[in-house]
């Protein structure tokens, strides 16, 4: 990471972003590997999106919202009417244990660490239940189109993501939303105000030059430039020594501001408490906090943070 006073291209605007939110399949999810399930090659790709197309805007042919799983059973045997109707079940199903990119996990475990995280995706909640316990950290926001009622692009898609967004605590001129496909996220996304960037991604559709805000190759360099521009993810880390009695009081210490509190107790005098936070200006909040602790017969021997540029090993 670079020093203390260096700068990134990009930090007036992510520096601002309190929440990014993602879409998830073909952004996140490699979902071109479920048609291996089905039997079919790369080539059906096409069929299978429009497909599920057709089925995600049941305005036009006057049709009522149906689930997510009955969506992809309905696409399982459109696209492969040979297999049984057990297998575009299971195909339906476990949907969201279909393979991360490769760039994900760990961008996403940084990007976790620096700011808030988010999905506007068209599935179930069962599906973004399976993709979150991939991804190994949880959603701060989590839309789907089972929630919603509705799949994007479609207006009531779009407007109950945002109101859910706020409901939730955010600002939609503080959200970015990602994704690699600009007709269903990015379009309806800066047209209610929130800020965009595209991710390359194989068969993604690319907005016009100029029509979104950011642009990035994969999503590793998007975190990067997140803990650039908000001068985290900071580790920071207290060791108190004192009597075993003193030190149970700070078992139950409150620690405001922080995205993560691991406490580990080395020895019966000795408490190790390491803190992370998303930002600079939440440890330096902390920090002024910290200060103010005291704690008769507890002595504070260790007291720093440091920025840290990788998220911990799972």
């Amino acid at each position: 990471m670079d020093g203390p006073d260096a700068r990134g291209p990009f930090d007036a605007l992510l520096g601002g972003v309190d929440l990014v939110t993602f879409d998830c399949f073909g952004t996140l999810v490699d979902w071109t590997a479920g048609l291996a399930e089905l039997g079919v090659g790369q080539d059906r790709m096409p069929q299978f999106r429009n497909e599920c197309e057709l089925r995600q805007r049941p305005h036009r042919r006057g049709a009522a919202f149906i689930p997510y799983r009955q969506l992809l059973e309905q696409v399982a045997a459109a696209v492969a009417p040979d297999l049984p109707a057990e297998t575009h079940a299971a195909f339906a199903r476990r949907f969201g244990e279909l393979p991360l990119f490769p760039d994900v996990r760990e961008a996403m475990g940084l990007l976790s660490q620096c700011v808030a995280i988010g999905v506007v995706s068209n599935c179930d909640a069962l599906h973004q239940l399976d993709v979150s316990r991939q991804l190994g950290v949880p959603w701060d926001v989590c839309a789907t189109a089972e929630e919603l009622g509705a799949y994007k692009p479609t207006d009531p898609a779009w407007d109950g993501a945002v109101a859910l967004v706020e409901a939730a605590g955010f600002s939609r001129d503080r959200w970015l939303h990602v994704s690699a496909w600009d007709d269903d996220d990015l379009v309806p996304a800066a047209m209610r105000g929130v800020a965009t960037c595209w991710i390359g991604r194989e068969g993604g559709v690319a907005p016009a030059l100029g029509a979104c805000d950011l642009l990035f190759a994969d999503l590793t360099t998007l975190a990067e430039a997140f803990a650039s521009a908000k001068r985290g993810p900071i580790l920071h880390e207290v060791v108190f020594t004192g009597e075993p009695a003193a030190l149970e009081r700070l078992v139950t210490l409150p620690v405001p501001r922080a995205r993560k509190v691991e406490l580990v107790r080395e020895s019966p005098m000795r408490l190790r408490l390491l803190a992370r936070f998303t930002t600079e200006a939440l440890h330096r909040a902390f920090v002024r906090e910290a200060s103010r602790w005291s704690f008769e017969r507890v002595v504070v021997e260790h007291h720093h943070g440091r920025v840290v540029a990788r998220p911990p090993s799972p």
